[in-house]
């Protein structure tokens, strides 16, 4: 056969006998180079087959192709001892075994118990049986110790607390001895109450004791109801101490915390023969640190009526002001020294000049503050 000359004339004068002569000779090389692919095929999977023994006998056209027959890099090694030259692995089917007539007896490994002679509880379990128990609720408590259902009854534990218990209180806020113009002398301040939240019976006293006697001095027995969080209501009477005649009192007010910790109280009286009166105070304590603290008071009294015999006159009767640092060894004990000005206004204060009495006065303090 001689070779074919092509030139660029002969292209120009036979184009379509050219592209015709072309398209025969790829059809060709196609042709040619299909039995060398299958050879190729046949051979690797030849190579792959001889790497079993088992694959020896098995025949090309039932040779496994090459990405089943290739072994992955996590893919277990047959053993050497395994027998499986007939199988064709070509013709099995997974997916036709059945695994409800796969014989148990013969897949049982050694040690392993029979699936009928496991407990029935274990071949039974539900999925409910997985749920994890949810967390009481935070603040509730066990109705056991855990060792057994019961109650704390049970277990002579009683839980029941009383939401308004009774109870009491004795505050003795000033016991103290006073220098001043007038000598020496010793004052008392003190509160008690008993009772539940809302309601309380109350007795405050307050007055001063001068050469063995009482100079000026009251005590009142109040009931108390709680109107809000911070305020008591406070209606009762008071009966007065000290020289002259003895004086009643029908009382009423309020007493409580204000803003900015101000502990203030305010009460009217009311006496027989249009007798009236007014008393207010307010104290806060200023925290130095946590035992050392300086405590501010004033004290305003009025009446609507003079009462000579006792030394009143009418309108604004006296003030004072006072400032008491203690110190507290413990909040039920805390000595403490103060100073104290006071000062007659109006009437009261003409009484006081008549019978040769000092106007204002400027007082040292050495006291005790207890309360239980």
């Amino acid at each position: 056969m001689q070779p074919i000359q092509l030139s660029a004339a002969s292209i120009r004068k036979r184009p379509v006998a050219v592209l015709a002569g072309f398209l025969l000779l790829s059809a060709s090389l196609v042709v040619m180079a299909a039995p060398q692919a299958s050879t190729t095929a046949t051979t690797a999977n030849g190579d792959c087959m001889s790497s079993h023994p088992a694959h020896a006998g098995t025949s090309a056209s039932s040779a496994t192709p090459m990405s089943e027959c290739r072994m992955g890099k996590h893919d277990m090694p047959h053993k050497k001892d395994t027998k499986h030259g007939g199988m064709k692995h070509g013709g099995m089917k997974h997916g036709g075994m059945k695994q409800d007539r796969m014989n148990m007896k013969a897949m049982k490994p050694e040690g392993m118990p029979a699936m009928g002679a496991m407990p029935q509880h274990d071949m039974s379990m539900h999925h409910g049986a997985m749920k994890t128990s949810t967390a009481p609720p935070i603040g509730s408590l066990p109705r056991s110790d855990g060792s057994a259902p019961e109650p704390y009854a049970a277990y002579g534990v009683t839980l029941h607390m009383p939401s308004d218990p009774l109870l009491a209180k004795f505050q003795l806020d000033n016991l103290e001895t006073v220098h001043g113009r007038e000598g020496n002398s010793q004052a008392w301040d003190l509160k008690a109450w008993t009772g539940h939240n809302l309601n309380r019976l109350w007795l405050r006293s307050e007055g001063t004791r001068s050469k063995g006697r009482i100079e000026e001095g009251d005590a009142e027995l109040l009931w108390g109801h709680a109107i809000s969080p911070f305020w008591d209501l406070m209606l009762g009477a008071r009966h007065d101490l000290g020289p002259g005649p003895a004086r009643n009192w029908a009382a009423f007010g309020i007493q409580g915390i204000a803003p900015y910790q101000f502990d203030y109280e305010t009460t009217v009286y009311l006496g027989p023969n249009g007798r009236s009166a007014l008393r207010i105070r307010a104290t806060q304590e200023w925290l130095f640190t946590q035992r050392l603290i300086l405590e501010p008071e004033i004290e305003l009294n009025g009446y609507g009526k003079a009462d000579p015999a006792r030394g009143l006159g009418s309108g604004l009767s006296d003030s004072t002001l006072s400032l008491r640092l203690r110190y507290e060894f413990s909040r039920k004990f805390a000595p403490y020294v103060g100073v104290a000005w006071a000062r007659t206004w109006g009437g009261t204060a003409n009484l006081a000049r008549s019978e040769g009495k000092p106007v204002f006065d400027r007082r040292v303090m050495l006291g005790l503050r207890v309360w239980y």
